[in-house]
């Protein structure tokens, strides 16, 4: 090839500046590398001397894995136990106000174990002590005493202390048993409603005269003496209900014949009202120890006949009985006031 021609200086002067311009780009370009990993470089830097510095876990003794009372060498010695990782720290409370309160502990408690109970029955509530008092008398007693005692103060005239009564002619259930039933429902009505109550018998196997009972009501000082009893009759046609209170006898009864009359006409209205018996209306005697011997108010309410064939099955019943507890109840309740 032959020689270039020469160039004008005017050409030369553009080629010049265009090499220049090329040498500062490349010049810049390099810079430009060389800064950005010098700048990297140092971003690295900073990071790791910054989670170095940071990091708790590498400061002497806060170290989770390390337990001096594991190991007897120095305390870079290797953990012998696992390595755990320490929980992140709690999160700031943002709430307003006071400061919220520490969250339960998650650690679950071990369930009780349940076990089958039998809850206690209910105490009846505690009487007041304006309370009327009521003496309960259930009649009779499994074993009859055939010992003999006034019929009344004084009295030359004497009964048998206490009779095993009657017995029920197609159930065979015995009076005393029957009547102690009754009582024990009688009673748990009066105590819910506030009375003081007592029992002058609470099982079939006593010897507890007639004179005896009524002395347990007099030194009570009761409100009302009742004496429960059923009935029996020659004719088993024959059912109702009836109550007996005392006649008034001078010396004896003529204080309390009024205040028992009352009583057995209100009871005897309840009962014939709750059981819808036959209502044999009342009877004023003059014969019963258990009358002539009281201080205090009293009558003897007849349930039933249980030579009845119908109304022995029906004072077998809980339901029937029932029915005659709540109509005693109700009727002691409203001669005494309650």
């Amino acid at each position: 090839m032959g020689k270039r021609p020469p160039r004008d200086p005017q050409t030369k002067d553009v080629l010049l500046e265009i090499q220049r311009r090329k040498r500062r780009r490349s010049l810049l370009a390099y810079g430009g590398w060389a800064l950005a990993a010098v700048a990297l470089l140092i971003l690295f830097v900073g990071a790791a001397w910054a989670t170095f510095a940071n990091d708790d876990d590498v400061a002497l003794g806060e170290n989770p894995s390390f337990d001096p009372s594991l190991t007897t060498g120095p305390a870079t010695s290797a953990p012998l136990g696992p390595t755990t990782t320490r929980p992140p720290p709690p999160r700031p409370d943002t709430t307003a106000g006071p400061r919220a309160a520490s969250p339960p502990s998650t650690t679950a408690e071990p369930a009780p174990v349940a076990t089958a109970t039998t809850a206690p029955p209910a105490a009846p509530p505690s009487p007041a002590a304006n309370a009327p008092v009521i003496v309960i008398d259930p009649g009779h007693q499994a074993r009859g005493n055939n010992e003999l005692e006034p019929i009344g103060p004084g009295s030359a005239e004497r009964k048998p202390k206490v009779s095993s009564g009657t017995r029920g002619t197609t159930t065979g259930i015995p009076e005393h048993e029957l009547v102690l039933a009754i009582g024990l429902k009688l009673r748990t009505l009066l105590e819910q409603a506030g009375a003081q109550v007592l029992m002058t018998r609470e099982a079939a196997n006593v010897d507890i005269s007639n004179v005896g009972r009524t002395q347990l009501a007099n030194e009570a000082r009761a409100d009302l003496y009742v004496r429960i009893h059923a009935d029996g009759a020659g004719s088993s046609s024959t059912r109702g209900i009836h109550v007996l209170y005392p006649a008034g006898i001078s010396g004896w009864t003529d204080d309390i014949a009024a205040p028992s009359k009352q009583a057995a006409q209100i009871v005897q209205s309840a009962l014939v009202r709750t059981t819808g018996a036959k209502d044999l209306g009342l009877d004023a005697r003059t014969d019963i120890s258990g009358f002539n011997w009281s201080d205090v108010p009293v009558i003897l309410p007849e349930i039933g006949f249980m030579t009845n064939p119908d109304e022995d099955r029906l004072l077998a019943t809980e339901t029937y009985r029932d029915k005659i507890a709540r109509g005693l109840a109700e009727g002691i309740l409203e001669f005494v006031g309650k």
